[in-house]
């Protein structure tokens, strides 16, 4: 539950204006951050804290809301480096500093002391249901080992997903770097039709039968909406 960010006004200040230009002093994030710890920061005043500053014109709050408009908190997490570079108001080195942030938390959410391990389309689901609510289609893989433990979580593509255009090495890499015995590959559709299309059908037969060739399996794929998931592998696809 995000109190702070659902239940609370939060203060984004004119274009235009510096955040010095605040007032009381305690309205700016950093401020706020210090006085009363990040619980209290709305999600976007946690994303203007990480930018650090704004761009000419437009002050980091103002540049922090036109991100979480267009992307929502849910899909921060997705984006690539060159996502954040493409940004207005994100640069290069903001750019890295988001990318390594979201990929450590990333890492320490899918690493707890217990280990992730997938043996249903029921598990592998646990692990992708971020991509439930996000905005755009993202088609990521969850690679595993011997006893089908999480190695890594990767996201191949993000954005208007066509995955009869994405290359098999692009999944299959990843697998190799890993030392990946099999993996789950895992597409949304922000729709929250749950009908595998054709293409859903052919692709994932086409991915099967390169990875077979590389010595990798592929364990199920499936599709997630806002509506829950469908396992292909239940379908009879693989």
């Amino acid at each position: 539950m995000d109190t702070p960010e659902t239940n609370r006004p939060h203060l984004v200040p004119a274009r235009g204006l510096k955040l010095q230009d605040l007032e009381p002093a305690i309205a700016r994030p950093r401020e706020k951050l210090l006085k009363y710890g990040a619980r209290v920061l709305t999600n976007t005043e946690l994303l203007a804290v990480l930018l650090g500053s704004g761009v000419v014109g437009e002050n980091v709050l103002r540049v922090a809301e036109d991100l979480m408009r267009r992307h929502g908190a849910e899909g921060l997490p997705g984006l690539t480096l060159e996502g954040w570079r493409a940004s207005r108001g994100v640069g290069t080195v903001k750019a890295c500093q988001l990318t390594a942030a979201f990929e450590l938390a990333r890492r320490i959410l899918l690493r707890p002391t217990s280990d992730f391990r997938v043996s249903s389309p029921r598990e592998a689901y646990d692990l992708v249901r971020d991509l439930k609510r996000v905005r755009k289609e993202h088609l990521v893989a969850l690679y595993l080992d011997a006893q089908n433990i999480l190695i890594q979580r990767e996201t191949i593509t993000i954005g208007s997903l066509n995955t009869t255009r994405t290359h098999p090495r692009e999944i299959l890499q990843p697998a190799i770097l890993h030392s990946a015995l099999s993996f789950v590959l895992v597409h949304n559709h922000p729709s929250g039709s749950l009908e595998p299309s054709r293409d859903d059908v052919d692709f994932t037969r086409s991915i099967a039968r390169a990875a077979e060739l590389m010595g990798v399996g592929l364990a199920d794929h499936l599709i997630v909406s806002p509506r829950g998931y469908v396992s292909l592998k239940e379908r009879g696809v693989l």
